[in-house]
């Protein structure tokens, strides 16, 4: 059982509409498409194994899906709970080969087109995911073995020079796999389990907002301005208070500027002024802006003589 289903990465929310505001042309637009696509792919892999783990044979294992930390600044993809140990899963959805280095503590892909790609080593991801979890149970007072396993959701993807400090297994792999872990000792009771379950979700701490511009390299000043078109990206026409239209989709866009405000200040900036909003969402005059803005349930703040909005 579940006590925390896994949600899907704001990032799948946000890189779609920055691509749309980054001219293509950018030098940072493959950046931002690679980075929406690895997103996209991993969480599809951990949803595939999150599927897997509801049909375990185990009915009195617990599952955590991506308990961050923020206080350590580590993200553990999955956690099962069992009477005799806890189970790290560091899920990694890659296509083609992967080669382990252990000596360099580095993973190499060459991907299904012959392209040669470098990561972080998914051991050393598990590897400090397991010490977190040990020194949270030490401070709960909680005496559970931790194991960890690098799970790949998909047997299409091949392995070669398999790591030693953790296996790599394949999803539909899970089930044999956990249960030939060793159950030693006296199993904890299952009320005992579910408490232990709660006092690692009161830990979970999502991590502070990403700051697009300083991760992609842009300024705010080259992004797209205007009402874009949620399918193509083209600038869209006011029709009415509340309604655009774009002429190359024939599509209507109801709520277009709050949409857009949004971006500002997902992309942009925290906060905004009156000129800014004007010239961002290309509205005629002052009072247009200010009426967006006042309408928008934003904090307004007097600073160094300038009126500034923050969401």
């Amino acid at each position: 059982m579940f006590i925390k289903e896994r949600t899907p990465p704001i990032e799948l929310k946000w890189l779609p509409r920055l691509l749309r505001r980054l001219p293509r042309h950018h030098s940072s637009w493959p950046n931002v498409e690679k980075a929406h696509y690895m997103m996209k792919a991993g969480y599809g892999g951990e949803i595939e194994i999150d599927r897997r783990l509801r049909h375990l044979r185990w009915k009195d294992c617990l599952f955590i899906g991506d308990l961050q930390l923020s206080y350590a600044y580590c993200q553990i993809d999955t956690i099962v709970l069992t009477p005799y140990f806890a189970l790290i899963l560091e899920v990694k959805n890659y296509s083609g080969i992967l080669i382990f280095d252990e000596e360099s503590m580095h993973l190499r892909q060459i991907t299904r087109q012959g392209q040669a790609v470098g990561y972080h080593s998914p051991v050393t991801q598990a590897w400090n995911a397991r010490e977190e979890l040990l020194v949270l149970f030490g401070e709960m007072g909680v005496k559970l073995p931790v194991d960890a396993a690098i799970v790949l959701p998909y047997s299409t993807t091949l392995v070669e020079n398999m790591p030693k400090v953790f296996p790599v297994i394949y999803g539909h792999s899970l089930n044999r796999f956990i249960s030939s872990i060793p159950q030693n000792g006296k199993p904890l009771p299952n009320e005992e389990i579910v408490r232990i379950g709660q006092l690692l979700l009161e830990k979970h701490s999502p991590f502070p907002k990403k700051n697009y511009s300083q991760t992609f390299k842009y300024a705010p000043a080259e992004l797209k301005k205007g009402i874009l078109c949620h399918q193509c990206g083209s600038i869209s026409s006011r029709i009415s208070t509340r309604t655009h239209y774009c002429s190359s989709c024939n599509l209507k866009i109801s709520g277009g500027l709050s949409y857009t405000l949004d971006e500002w200040f997902a992309f942009a900036s925290p906060k905004i002024t009156n000129s800014q909003c004007r010239e961002f969402l290309m509205l005629r005059d002052k009072n247009a802006a200010h009426h967006v803005l006042t309408h928008a349930g934003l904090t307004r703040k007097r600073e160094n003589g300038q009126f500034y909005y923050y969401k």
